[in-house]
């Protein structure tokens, strides 16, 4: 019972503080007669050992028993107030059926989980390098939902919002990964780009210069480039700035 076991606990405290304040106390009193008096009798027991020993006794006893009343007192308290005996009981019941509940309701999430992945190859990937970055904790539902969502943001090619959330749960690789594909997206759409600007070049009879921006050597784009011709410099091998050369193309074609 808590109330006994605080009781007890208070007790023997306070029996060893009254014992060990009657050594200081008496220590105290000596110390003032012999410097009064040095010719009184001294105490055998009454010495620097004992005082040191009863101060040090006298301290951790206080703190052990407090920290002792504390933790009964958060166990059985309600409001400020100690619960009874009845009411601890209900409490104790309250908290092993909520812990019953809380393990039902894993093993539950678990199953669901263990069906989505197994339906979901992309996903069951995803979520097993989520519980190698998170020391092989079990990801809960907010997590999953995030990590779809990931999932549904990469395939609508929003890879910048998709990466940032996979950056968020520690998946640097995969975030990594998904930020290449939409560098080789915009690449391949620059390439499409400048065939159609090329043609138009083509029409219209112009001839654009251009610079290598490595090693500054220039060269002309005209009806008869290619992309592929575009790709590298034929003096210092640097590769070109595709994008750049785009925009330097479209500004000539006004």
């Amino acid at each position: 019972m808590p109330f006994n076991k605080i009781r007890i606990v208070n007790g023997i405290r306070v029996l060893v503080t009254l014992f060990c304040g009657g050594i200081l106390g008496l220590a105290f009193i000596v110390a003032v007669d012999q410097i009064s008096n040095p010719m009184l009798p001294e105490f055998a027991f009454i010495n620097p050992n004992s005082v040191l020993s009863a101060l040090v006794v006298l301290v951790l006893i206080n703190l052990a028993a407090f920290q002792t009343i504390n933790a009964e007192k958060k166990k059985y308290q309600s409001n400020g107030a100690l619960l009874c005996a009845p009411c601890q009981e209900k409490v104790k019941e309250e908290n092993y059926q909520a812990h019953l509940a809380e393990e039902a309701g894993k093993a539950k999430w678990t199953a669901e989980l263990k069906t989505m992945t197994d339906g979901d190859a992309a996903l069951r990937s995803i979520v097993q390098d989520w519980r190698l970055a998170n020391g092989g904790a079990e990801p809960g539902h907010t997590v999953v939902a995030e990590l779809v969502g990931a999932m549904n943001l990469e395939k609508a090619g929003n890879f910048e919002s998709a990466a940032k959330i996979y950056e968020g749960h520690k998946l640097w690789a995969l975030a990594g990964k998904v930020r290449e594909k939409a560098r080789v997206q915009t690449v391949k759409h620059v390439t499409v780009d400048m065939n159609q600007l090329i043609e138009q070049i083509g029409t219209r009879g112009l001839a654009v210069p251009y610079r290598c921006q490595n090693c500054g050597a220039g060269i002309t784009i005209d009806k008869n480039s290619s992309v592929s011709g575009l790709k590298f410099c034929s003096y210092c091998g640097s590769a070109y700035n595709i994008e750049d050369m785009s925009k330097i193309v479209q500004e000539a074609l006004g």
